[in-house]
């Protein structure tokens, strides 16, 4: 992970969350609500370990982009978990079936790919929602 002051990650995810306020979510929204969420919990992190740069901090480059792990890295509660996995439409020819852990769903709508059944996007937007609101309560 590159070396990022607590200062801009909390920036980051700021301005990834103000741009990722719209009324109808799509893709490129959703995403940096994404990694929106995954800048809060790092900033959270950092601020509890009292650290002033990601590079101090060697559990920050192993979590990635696992929001599950940050959580749980935090002990944040098992209510604001993502789902584990979802599934995501198929490709037709030939019929692949694509299963999506909730560490790739940046990759997910980064490439324009969508939920099939549920949870739906919108049932994950809402779980990043409710992570977004504790974030706000931690820093």
């Amino acid at each position: 992970m590159l070396p990022f002051t607590r200062r801009e990650i909390e920036k980051a995810w700021r301005q990834n969350l103000k741009v990722s306020e719209v009324e109808n979510r799509e893709n490129p929204q959703r995403l940096l609500l994404f990694y929106a969420v995954e800048c809060g919990l790092k900033a959270v992190i950092m601020k509890r370990e009292n650290l002033t740069r990601t590079d101090a901090c060697d559990s920050l480059s192993q979590f990635g982009h696992n929001i599950n792990a940050l959580l749980d890295h935090l002990r944040a509660g098992e209510e604001l978990r993502l789902s584990k996995e979802v599934s995501m439409r198929q490709i037709k020819e030939p019929t692949t079936q694509r299963s999506v852990k909730s560490k790739e769903f940046n990759q997910m709508w980064r490439y324009g790919g969508e939920t099939e059944n549920k949870p739906s996007d919108a049932d994950v937007e809402k779980q990043l929602l409710e992570i977004v609101k504790w974030i706000k309560k931690e820093l």
